[in-house]
Parts: structure tokens; sequence; C-alpha cells
């Protein structure tokens, strides 16, 4: 897949943020290359169907995902559109947050989720 333009990535971050603010879902999403790293949070069944949907969308391919749970307090809840693109390095610290609290809650997925994140950290 070619890679987007700076007019397609506001087009698509203005979708999914309305998208995902009506179904109260949060998170972030993280565009490098032509390739995405996404973390939503949000009700179970409502990311269980957006998952299925997305995998349904032709323009999506190689679809992994890491690991799916629930937890009590969302990471990513302090943006006013409720979902970002992180595109720069003062919007990573949330990001962070987020894989501190993975390393604790999570350390058999951490690994392969830091190193995914930290490869499109050095990208952007």
């Amino acid at each position: 897949m070619p890679e987007l333009n700076e007019a397609q990535i506001a087009e698509l971050l203005s979708q999914t943020v309305a998208n995902n603010t009506a179904n109260n879902f949060t998170g972030i999403l993280i565009y490098s290359e032509g390739n995405f790293f996404q973390v939503l949070e949000g009700e179970k069944e409502g990311i269980t169907r957006l998952f299925a949907k997305i995998k349904q969308d032709s323009r999506h391919y190689n679809l992994i995902k890491i690991f799916e749970r629930e937890t009590e307090n969302s990471t990513f809840t302090k943006y006013g559109s409720s979902f970002t693109v992180i595109s720069n390095s003062s919007q990573i610290r949330d990001l962070y947050r987020f894989l501190n609290r993975e390393k604790e809650n999570n350390p058999e997925g951490y690994n392969n989720i830091q190193y995914l994140a930290q490869k499109f950290m050095t990208l952007i």
C-alpha cells in the first residue's frame, strides 16, 4: 500500500475520531511508512465488532492482534477528541505510560508490544 499524504491522514483521523467518539472508544493510532500501530480501549463487545469490521475491510491487510484484555482504567482519555494520531515526540508520553502499564500488567505480551511501539516511534 502506498504511503498516505498529509490530507489523507487528516481525513482518516477525522473519520476515526468521529467513529470512535460515537462508540466511546479511546486509544492511539500511529502511522509511519504505510503502516499503522493502533491501541483501542472501550467496551469489549464494541471493540470486538470494530475489529471484525476492520478485518473485512479490503484496505486492511496483514493485521496482527497482539493482545486483548480487560482493564479498569483507560490510558488515553486526556485527548479532546478521545482519539489521536501520534505524529510528534510530544504526543508520545501517553504511549510510554501505556507501555509501562503493560510491562506490569501483561508481562508475557509486553516485549512484543514494546518492540512494535519502539519501531513506530523511531520512524516518527
